[in-house]
C-alpha cells in the first residue's frame, strides 16, 4: 500500500467513521491479485463483491458499459484511476495532463515552484516526476509521446487480440520504472 492511501484516505476515512458500525466495500475484481484495505477496526466490516461473485476486468467494463458510462475520458491518456498530481503517474500521463487539463499540470508546476522557492536556503529540490520538473518534463513532451509510442507498439506485437485498455494496464514506457499505484487502479 502507498503511504498517500494510507494516510490521505484510509485514515481520515477510519476517522470519520469513529465507532460506528460500518460495512466498507472494496471493488478489488476476482481477476485482481492483491489483498485491498481490512481495517483493524473490530467495527469496520470489508465485502469484496467482485472478488465473492467472481467479477473480472471484462464484468466490469460490461456493466459500466451497459449502464451507458463506459471508461472515464481520463483513460484516454491514464492507465489508472486516482489523483490528477500522483507522484506514482508515468511521465506521458503528466503529458496527458498537460494536454487535457492545463490547468491542472499548471497547478502541480505551481506546487513544484513553491516548495523550490520555499526550499533555496536547504538546497533541497522537489519535483513530482523523479529526476526532472514538470516544466523540464514538457519541454520533452515530443520525446516522452514518441517513446510511448514505441513502446505501445512494441507490447502491440508480443500481444494479439487485447483490448487497448488490457494492453495500457502492462505497458511501461522505458523511463518509467514505477508499477501503478495498485490502490488506485481499476
Amino acid at each position: 500500500m502507498r503511504w498517500c492511501t494510507k494516510t490521505l484516505k484510509i485514515k481520515p476515512l477510519e476517522e470519520w467513521i469513529g465507532d460506528d458500525p460500518t460495512y466498507s466495500y472494496i471493488a478489488i475484481r476476482a481477476d485482481e491479485y492483491r489483498a485491498g484495505y481490512v481495517s483493524t477496526k473490530p467495527n469496520i466490516k470489508t465485502m469484496f463483491p467482485f472478488k465473492d461473485d467472481g467479477v473480472v476486468k471484462g464484468d466490469v467494463l460490461r456493466i459500466l458499459d451497459d449502464a451507458g458510462i463506459g471508461l472515464p475520458d481520463y483513460y484516454a491518456w491514464r492507465t489508472r484511476s486516482g489523483c490528477y498530481f500522483c507522484f506514482f503517474q508515468r511521465k506521458v500521463e503528466w503529458v496527458g495532463l498537460a494536454d487535457n487539463h492545463p490547468e491542472l499540470f499548471e497547478a502541480a508546476v505551481a506546487y513544484e515552484d513553491k516548495v523550490r522557492y520555499e526550499a533555496q536556503a536547504s538546497g533541497q529540490h522537489y519535483t513530482w516526476s523523479p529526476g526532472e520538473s514538470l516544466r523540464e518534463l514538457i519541454s520533452r513532451r515530443d520525446d516522452i509521446l514518441a517513446k510511448h509510442d514505441q513502446a505501445m507498439t512494441r507490447a502491440a506485437s508480443r500481444r494479439r487480440n487485447l483490448p487497448l485498455v488490457e494492453i495500457l494496464g502492462h505497458v511501461l514506457d522505458a523511463e518509467d520504472a514505477e508499477a501503478p499505484c495498485v490502490a488506485c487502479h481499476l
